[in-house]
């Protein structure tokens, strides 16, 4: 093929079907998020059974639990600018690092400080992980299956909660809840050489960041997508910079970062309490660690669905709508959760709907933070945003203990953790677009 000194390889990719090589770059961001999924959930799973061996109050067990939380705030605040500036690929491939070596120190841990530790660590590795694997899929999606990439990604969350799971069925018996850490760091050991050798570079840096080398590898990863090479780079963006942080915090992204730094706070608050509090108070209501597991698998299977579907109706009905549907619907069932919490059978119909609600909402929330900024900020502008939503996402699980240790009914608390999640509605609501669409 002749190298072409005017065609933008970006918007071939975007403009034809998809191939199969471009199916990989998202399949492989899928496989690592799944991991995140079962990750980020582990001590959710292990909870119970870990707070009857050490004796944890629910105030104890919300802090473990909102650790791994402070983490993700760190991990998106310090990787993601990393993706801008130097790559995708080497922010994902220090995120694996940090989840392997995270969720290891927690299987070893003999007390809480270690377990704190432990959930840290891990937490780094999937704050960074959120923001870059996500943006990596999408950049290498078509036109016409960006959303719905996007939402597959977001998807494979809940299938790494459902594995996580079965999991725990499988192993807390005769292993303990260690052994749900053990699998965890060794599917993210596993993951990694299969990253190494086959996640490529995102073409939206090296065209626009421009980093040494930029040509040799733009091109080498056009070979590998079955594009025509390019004889030189194209002109960098005004506001492509030096430095990926200096370039999102100028004047014209302050408004943004306030709106979206509001709107995820408030609805990582009301998100985290009942993904993290869920499996505990269920199983503590009935009496069985397995039904606890029982339910969050339930949970991710609506989640697997809620996601894609809400990533397909973002492309046909709006990123916009799609969030107000599924946000608004996230606070009804919050609310729902806590009259029904020791019905089982209610639960089993509401843990379904509970997972569609979170993930959908997921899906619409990160497409509009994703939209908000241009191509060359967009891995920072999604790490800044996840980290204002860490720091909601941390007192979520943190308020929610504190509630239930001062002897308020599980109805009144999730009726409390429900209103955050229609606050947040109203503020996303407010968010700009830069993409094109609806």
């Amino acid at each position: 093929m002749v190298a072409s000194e005017t065609a933008d390889p970006r918007m071939v990719l975007r403009e034809r079907r998809m191939n199969l090589k471009q199916y990989g770059v998202v399949g492989l961001c899928v496989l690592i998020n799944m991991i995140d999924g079962y990750d980020i959930l582990a001590l959710a799973q292990a909870g119970s059974s870990l707070s009857r061996e050490w004796g944890l109050s629910d105030a104890a067990l919300g802090t473990l639990l909102s650790m791994n939380l402070v983490g993700m705030a760190l991990g998106a605040l310090g990787v993601s600018p990393v993706a801008d500036q130097w790559g995708r690929r080497p922010a994902i491939l220090i995120c694996l690092l940090f989840m392997s070596a995270g969720m290891a120190v927690s299987a070893l841990s003999g007390d809480f400080l270690v377990m704190a530790a432990g959930r840290l660590v891990t937490g780094i590795g999937i704050g960074g992980m959120t923001s870059t694997a996500g943006t990596l899929a999408l950049e290498y999606a078509s036109l016409k299956r960006r959303e719905f990439a996007a939402s597959t990604v977001a998807a494979a969350y809940p299938v790494g909660t459902i594995i996580g799971a079965y999991v725990a069925v499988a192993v807390l018996d005769s292993y303990g809840w260690r052994g749900i850490f053990w699998v965890g760091a060794g599917l993210s050991a596993l993951l990694f050489p299969v990253a190494f050798a086959w996640l490529p570079e995102s073409l939206d840096f090296l065209l626009t960041r421009q980093p040494e080398g930029a040509l040799r590898v733009t091109n080498k990863v056009l070979k590998r997508m079955r594009v025509p090479p390019i004889a030189a780079l194209p002109p960098r963006p005004a506001d492509s910079g030096a430095h990926a942080l200096g370039d999102v915090l100028q004047p014209v992204h302050r408004g943004t970062f306030a709106v979206l730094f509001l709107a995820h706070a408030l609805n990582m608050f009301a998100w985290y309490f009942i993904i993290n509090w869920g499996p505990p108070l269920v199983a503590q209501a009935g009496a069985s660690d397995e039904l606890g597991a029982r339910y969050s698998a339930w949970v991710s299977y609506g989640g697997i669905v809620g996601g894609m579907t809400a990533g397909f109706l973002c492309g046909v009905i709006g990123v916009k709508r799609m969030m107000w549907t599924t946000m608004i619907s996230l606070a009804v069932l919050i609310a729902l959760f806590g009259q029904f919490v020791g019905n089982t059978g209610a639960l089993m119909v509401l843990a379904p709907l509970i997972g569609a609600a979170l993930f959908g909402s997921a899906t619409a929330n990160w497409l509009t933070i994703a939209y908000a900024f241009p191509p060359q900020l967009r891995a920072t502008g999604l790490g800044f945003a996840t980290t204002a939503g860490r720091v909601g996402s941390i007192f979520g699980p943190i308020v929610g203990g504190w509630l239930l240790e001062e002897g308020l009914t599980v109805a009144a608390v999730c009726a409390a953790m429900a209103v955050p999640a229609v606050l947040s509605a109203l503020t996303f609501s407010r968010a700009r677009r830069i993409e094109p669409g609806r």
